[in-house]
């Protein structure tokens, strides 16, 4: 990996606690393991990182020269945009932040309305388009939809909805990310959230446990399912262990039922997904054509 020989932010906080007790050694932690695979200093026995005198120099001297700042007085340096980094620095990439850290990937049926225009982007079979989400003012959809996997972001048109659901052709279809640097799902839910009070916010993710809490966590006031009618004859073929995985999301749905923070209709869909539990991805939907309709969450 680039930079990989440089202090990040974890390992520069770890020596800065423990060099400053300069106790010798510490116990053994992918820190430890790391200066010494990459840098040579110091040594590891017996599950401890042992260290000389000269060994904790050797660190404070090699922060130095990587960051220009003092290891034991000064705190890691806040990242910054490629752009800032490259007015003073070679490498633009050095701490720098990610290039789409403010970008969202947003799309519609119809037309794109935002800060009072309008982009027809349907001329164009695509996942949609990037925006800066801190440009954005205003938007003239009065639904919001956080999506979670990409795959729909592509497909929107294949999306068969019901007549609860039927408006969201003219809304606009948020996609939540991904859990890497490159795609927060941080910038999604914060400009998702941001239009709480002024638009409808829906979420539509997989018919799972994990699936169903984000819903039940994203901020949005109803979220975009399947009816549990349509889900009792769903079969596909090949073993299903994602469901088996998300125990963790089942007892919180399992705790949010018994306090009867569920609406009926909700509550009748959770009931649904532990009897027959199946994973039932939103490719499948796509591909299965399975309609769609609105539930509201609180």
């Amino acid at each position: 990996m680039m930079n990989d020989h440089l202090f990040n932010k974890t390992q520069y906080n770890f020596f800065a606690k423990h060099l400053k007790a300069d106790l010798g050694k510490v116990k053994t932690a992918k820190s430890c393991q790391w200066v010494v695979d990459t840098h040579r200093i110091g040594r590891i026995v017996n599950g401890y990182w042992l260290y000389t005198e000269k060994d904790r120099l050797a660190i404070i001297q090699l922060v130095k020269s990587q960051w220009n700042i003092d290891l034991l007085f000064d705190a890691y340096p806040q990242q910054q945009s490629r752009i800032d980094i490259a007015a003073n620095d070679n490498d633009e990439k050095n701490n720098a932040l990610a290039v789409s850290k403010d970008f969202v990937l947003v799309n519609s049926l119809n037309t794109l309305q935002i800060n009072s225009k309008i982009l027809d982007i349907n001329a164009f079979s695509s996942l949609g388009i990037y925006i800066n989400a801190n440009k954005i003012e205003t938007i003239e959809h009065k639904q919001i939809v956080l999506v979670e996997n990409l795959a729909v972001m592509a497909n929107l048109a294949k999306l068969v909805l019901l007549d609860n659901a039927k408006h969201l052709v003219n809304a606009l279809w948020v996609y939540r990310g991904d859990v890497k640097r490159e795609q927060s799902t941080g910038r999604a839910y914060d400009f998702f959230r941001r239009f709480k009070v002024s638009h409808q916010l829906l979420c539509f993710a997989d018919f799972d446990p994990e699936g169903m809490k984000i819903a039940i966590t994203s901020g949005a006031s109803a979220m975009l399912s399947p009816t549990h009618n349509a889900l009792v004859n769903f079969n596909v073929g090949g073993h299903d262990i994602d469901y088996f995985k998300q125990s963790a999301a089942k007892q919180y749905l399992t705790n949010q039922s018994n306090q009867c923070d569920f609406p009926l209709a909700i509550n009748k869909l959770f009931v649904v997904m532990s009897e027959q539990r199946q994973t039932i991805k939103q490719e499948h939907i796509l591909a299965h054509q399975i309609p769609l309709s609105v539930f509201t969450l609180n």
